[in-house]
């Protein structure tokens, strides 16, 4: 019986023009799961990490971890 396979994801980065920084968490596909944009770097990098940390604790897998 082969082990239950987790999903992997990145959080993302990106400045566009002098005063925005768009974030977002995706697939290792590419597929994007989570997306925002804010006006400086460290409330970019809080916000993914805040999402992705929400995006982990809905995750399914987690009630097969606890039983």
């Amino acid at each position: 019986m082969a082990g239950p396979e987790f999903p992997i994801f990145e959080v993302t980065l990106a400045q566009r023009r002098r005063r925005t920084w768009n974030w977002s968490v995706c697939t290792v596909q590419g597929a994007v799961v989570m997306q925002g944009r804010e006006a400086s770097r460290p409330a970019a990098k809080y916000q993914a990490e805040r999402a992705l940390f929400m995006l982990l604790l809905t995750a399914p897998y987690r009630s097969r971890l606890s039983a």
